[in-house]
């Protein structure tokens, strides 16, 4: 391409309420007759009402003194008893303080499906890597502390994944456009200068491969006020961080068509009755003198119309004819290799929702800001080497990043808990610049092969005459050693959707 430019415990308070019990010894009811009691003269009527009396009566007086001085049969006074109720009350309070405290671990494996695709404004060239499967490890964790009267939590996870068989690379050069490759035109009068434009002759390539072997690494690092406000029984958690998502792709068994084509009069021809468009490809004729001529249909049978029915002539003394850059081409080993970086502030709201006490589901949105990188290594273009093509790039908050998440959890322990969700991620830049790494060998190598076989070594000649030279000092002069810039050529977005499923721990 022309340029080129990515989360059981629960503590119940036994509350000790004070309570009189009987206990044999500890107080005197009644029921106990001194030995004087067996010899008295009175009546059985009369002991009877004095231990009714006694009994009442001293009863009575316990209750009382039970009351005011606060005997339990423990041997504790209610003093005692309340104090120790409040002492578990208040071991209450700090074990539920302590729910959002602590440490928490997690682990997970998915499997993610992605799309990247950039595009180049001005030179109309897509590539896109359809379908990359990805298989996931990640680990994160967290700390839950107190800060005053505010709960807060830090937090950091890491991905790293793998690319899973083979998806498809297709570098498109033809439905959005293609490359210029040189202008047409006649000198009439040999001092130097096209006095008629013919029109350019255009490169348009399309390139399909095999892509596999790639990886992809992730983390990120965050902070947060623990459920800082509620949504009905949603507790919600609003957090700032950094992200950092870098991928590798690369493509072998590439195969393709490349096809020269005219954009003048008789190059490009409507089809009747249809809309399609059909471009004979360029043939360029050299006669024994070296001079060149492109050939295209002209209104041959006279009807004042450049169709199909037109056929390409060539004037006489033109011996042989090159096609341009018109060819097939197979790249067995790779082709193409790309490395995209996304790296940018974020924030957050995670939202957490308890169904009960052992299971639950959370969900996250996310906005991130992050910058845009993408190198990459693009040989097949006879202007390029390795081991850098292109590099493409937007500073940090000049890219877009949407993330979407939900999991449910249930618990296995008290402490312990499966999780299952899915998750989306949407990164996308806008007007980045891009930067073309040329091969000075190949420019040299031709300016110089022209200069010696054609001209002689005459220089100043060559200059005078021939427009390849020309085109060729100039592109030194708009690209300073040879590195190409263009502003706000790239536009790229990468895509994510997975299926996680992983174990929590808290601690």
């Amino acid at each position: 391409m022309k340029f080129l430019p990515k989360f059981l415990f629960k503590c119940s308070a036994l509350l000790l309420i004070p309570a009189a019990a009987s206990a044999a010894g500890t107080y005197y009811t009644g029921n106990y007759q001194s030995p004087q009691t067996n010899y008295s003269q009175r009546s059985y009527t009369q002991r009877t009402r004095t231990s009714t009396y006694s009994q009442q009566g001293v009863s009575d007086y316990n209750r009382n003194q039970y009351a005011n001085a606060g005997y339990v049969t423990n041997g504790r006074s209610a003093a005692q008893a309340r104090n120790a109720g409040a002492t578990q009350q208040q071991k209450k309070q700090v074990v539920q303080g302590n729910e959002k405290q602590g440490f928490c671990l997690g682990a997970g494996i998915s499997r993610q499906t992605s799309m990247w695709q950039f595009e180049m404004k001005e030179s109309d060239s897509i590539l896109h890597y359809d379908n990359v499967d990805w298989n996931v490890f990640d680990v994160n964790a967290g700390y839950k502390f107190s800060l005053g009267n505010t709960g807060m939590q830090i937090d950091a996870g890491f991905k790293y994944g793998m690319q899973a068989g083979e998806s498809t690379m297709i570098d498109d050069d033809i439905t959005n456009g293609g490359y210029y490759v040189a202008t047409w035109g006649d000198d009439t009068d040999d001092d130097g200068i096209m006095d008629v434009i013919y029109g350019d002759q255009m490169g348009r390539a399309l390139s399909i491969g095999t892509s596999k072997d790639g990886s992809m690494m992730e983390f990120n690092a965050g902070i947060g006020l623990t459920d800082f406000f509620k949504w009905g029984n949603v507790k919600i958690t609003p957090k700032i961080g950094w992200r950092y998502l870098k991928y590798e792709l690369e493509t072998t068994n590439n195969n393709g068509m490349a096809i020269d084509t005219f954009t003048g009069d008789g190059g490009c021809i409507g089809v009747p009755g249809s809309d399609e468009v059909q471009c004979d490809p360029v043939l360029i004729f050299y006669d024994n003198a070296g001079n060149s001529y492109l050939a295209s249909r002209s209104d041959t049978n006279a009807d004042t119309v450049i169709d199909l029915n037109d056929v390409i002539e060539v004037p006489d003394g033109y011996q042989y004819v090159n096609t341009g850059g018109t060819y097939y081409y197979g790249q067995p080993g790779v082709s193409h290799k790309y490395e995209v970086e996304w790296s940018g502030p974020y924030f957050a709201l995670d939202m957490l929702y308890d169904i009960n006490q052992n299971n639950s589901v959370n969900a996250y949105v996310e906005l991130g800001l992050p910058s845009y990188n993408a190198t990459g290594d693009q040989p097949y273009r006879f202007d390029w080497q390795h081991p850098k093509s292109v590099e493409d790039d937007a500073g940090v908050g000049s890219a877009f990043h949407l993330g979407l998440g939900a999991n449910w959890s249930t618990a296995i322990t008290d402490s312990v808990a499966l999780s299952v969700g899915v998750t989306y991620d949407y990164y996308t830049v806008s007007d980045a610049d891009a930067k073309t790494y040329l091969n000075e060998a190949y420019y040299t190598g031709v300016y110089f092969d022209r200069l010696e076989n054609l001209y002689d070594g005459n220089e100043e000649e060559m200059l005078a005459k021939d427009e390849i030279a020309n085109n060729i000092v100039k592109l030194e002069q708009d690209c300073p050693g040879w590195v190409c810039n263009a502003s706000g050529e790239i536009e790229a977005f990468y895509k994510s959707l997975g299926v996680r499923v992983g174990i929590n721990a808290k601690f």
